[in-house]
């Protein structure tokens, strides 16, 4: 399979830059927490040698016949057997984080409430209904694969069908060049499977990586209970959050299976439930010990899509919820704190939403959204679950555009302002993350072009705000942060606005006006994500200096700072 994979990639082509991606994907994730004139040389070559090291240890321990059938696929597309280890790479991408944190690398990692508090953070998003809950009674699994990977995996997406000699016949939705089974996956016997990143202290290398383990559980399992126990017989690299359905399953149909190295657990869909959510935190409360809640935004970001998800199914229930009801829920834009629209934050719909997806086995067929990043909008296409009786390919649908820009659809045209809001977003977090797509002023310059389209939008003025801090330019700083704050009515976001107004004003010498700002944030929620600003705010001490806001960056990600 991996040869026929190979020869098959070699022949529609276009598949040259997942390879391209793959090797300086995490690096370029983990510099970019660095303040902008740390992402150096040294840096480079220091995280380039870490992540190299770890993935190599991955790879040793591989199973040989996964092993085989990546190189076998290398070999036939052309392309040299050492690109193996880069499956590796989100698995060592996480288990970074820890280490990173541990010996202040990262400087965040360490300011904030010491080891292993990182802003480096996918995003994905999952949501199953079946039974009176689903419009057709069928169990449907519909997945947001949120991930850095924009311009590559969101334009060129495949779905793989694989017959192997023995077991079970299963499929798994990719990019163009990736043979990645088991990320977001489907089987003959009826289940589906998505992965979600987890943060946790306890990493290692001498187990299976992600995509080997999705990869047993969609070809060797015929229901929950046997996926359960596949994790149960393996040490895991990493931390994750799998979800897995069944329909054909008596008791709960849904579970996620969740991992640190060295440790499992499993939760359940509940009795008499007929929808599951999964998002980027632990619900295991024996795996809670020892997470890492990546950033104070962080725990605001898993549980705001958690709760948002939720709230859409509890809403379409009593009609029934419709494969075009989860469509929209992988494009939702809701802050479920503030309950308005937001152009990026803590919403379902992100900017590196790269593959939005609709399962079902049972109603064999699957829905894939063809569109450029975030994918959730589509336009979706549906293809059956069908396995052929000999190895091939064929193109479908709309031919893809793969300069990266939305087609001119009617569809499109009649949500053009947010579309095209997005648009700007999505190039100001690009030039962020590529100096040579330009600096500050052309960042600035795109989030000014979204913010004439989506007007009191606060997530744009934040970002802007942070863009003048690190140019030191403090008054127009502090008009956007003030601006910020009036524009938004969710406690959770204004306090982060709050916040970065008294250190602002703390540092040009405002100490009446930046205690001001300090109080509204100490008499801010009790609640945990509430506490951490608290937490913030006491350790400041009115002491922030200009130095330290020149070393701040923004976040597109999570609509946060990376600080030292």
């Amino acid at each position: 399979m991996g040869r026929q994979f190979g020869e098959i990639m070699k022949n529609i082509g276009e598949f040259e830059p997942i390879f391209d991606f793959y090797p300086v994907m995490a690096r370029n994730l983990l510099l970019g927490s660095l303040p902008r004139d740390k992402r150096n040389f040294p840096a480079k070559g220091f995280l380039s040698m870490y992540l190299k090291f770890s993935q190599n240890q991955m790879r040793k321990r591989r199973p040989e016949e996964f092993s085989k059938r990546t190189i076998a696929a290398l070999q036939a597309a052309g392309k040299t057997a050492k690109i193996e280890k880069d499956l590796f790479t989100m698995d060592a991408f996480q288990n970074s984080v820890g280490l990173l944190g541990a010996i202040q690398m990262l400087p965040e990692l360490a300011h904030f409430g010491g080891f292993g508090k990182s802003q480096l953070v996918p995003a994905c998003t999952s949501a199953a209904v079946w039974g009176s809950h689903s419009k057709d009674g069928m169990l449907y699994h519909a997945r947001n694969f949120d991930f850095p990977g924009v311009d590559v995996w969101d334009l060129r997406p495949v779905v793989v069908f694989c017959t192997p000699t023995n077991g079970l016949r299963y499929g798994y939705v990719t990019c163009r060049g990736a043979d990645a089974p088991g990320i977001t996956a489907f089987n003959e016997a009826g289940l589906t499977l998505s992965f979600h990143t987890r943060f946790h202290k306890k990493i290692g290398s001498k187990g299976l990586g992600v995509i080997d383990f999705g990869h047993k559980i969609i070809s060797e399992a015929h229901n929950i209970d046997e996926a359960v126990e596949i994790a149960r017989k393996h040490k895991i690299n990493s931390t994750w959050g799998a979800i897995v359905t069944s329909f054909r399953d008596k008791g709960s149909k849904a579970a996620v299976i969740e991992t640190n190295f060295g440790d499992m657990d499993v939760t359940y869909s509940q009795a008499g439930s007929e929808s599951f959510v999964n998002t980027n935190h632990y619900l295991s409360p024996r795996l809670q010990n020892g997470e890492i809640l990546a950033s104070p935004v962080f725990y605001n970001h898993t549980l705001g899509r958690y709760k948002r998800a939720h709230q859409i199914l509890a809403a379409s229930r009593s009609k029934g919820t419709s494969v075009k009801d989860l469509q929209n829920l992988l494009n939702d834009t809701v802050d479920p704190s503030s309950g308005e629209f937001r152009v990026m934050g803590s919403t379902i719909r992100q900017i590196t939403s790269v593959k939005s997806v609709v399962m079902s086995p049972e109603a064999q067929k699957l829905y894939i959204s063809v569109g450029a990043a975030p994918t959730g909008e589509g336009p979706y296409l549906e293809i059956p679950i069908v396995w052929e009786k000999s190895p091939g390919y064929k193109i479908v649908g709309p031919s893809v555009d793969l300069s990266g820009k939305k087609s001119k659809t009617k569809k499109n045209q009649t949500s053009s302002t947010q579309g095209t809001a997005i648009e700007h977003y999505k190039e100001a977090m690009l030039i962020n993350d590529n100096p040579q797509l330009g600096g500050i002023p052309e960042m600035f310059d795109q989030l000014q072009q979204a913010k004439k389209l989506l007007q009191k939008d606060p997530a744009l003025s934040f970002l802007q705000a942070i863009l003048k801090l690190e140019t030191g330019e403090w008054n127009e700083a502090i008009r956007l942060l003030e601006e910020s704050a009036a524009y938004e009515s969710g406690p959770f976001r204004k306090n982060q606005a709050h916040l970065w107004l008294a250190r602002t004003q703390s540092a040009i010498g405002k100490k009446k006006t930046a205690d001001h700002y300090y109080e509204k944030v100490m008499n801010g929620p009790n609640t945990t994500d509430g506490l951490i600003w608290k937490k913030k705010a006491a350790e400041d001490k009115g002491g922030y200096s200009k130095r330290k806001l020149k070393q701040v960056s923004p976040n597109f990600l999570l609509v946060d700072v990376n600080e030292l």
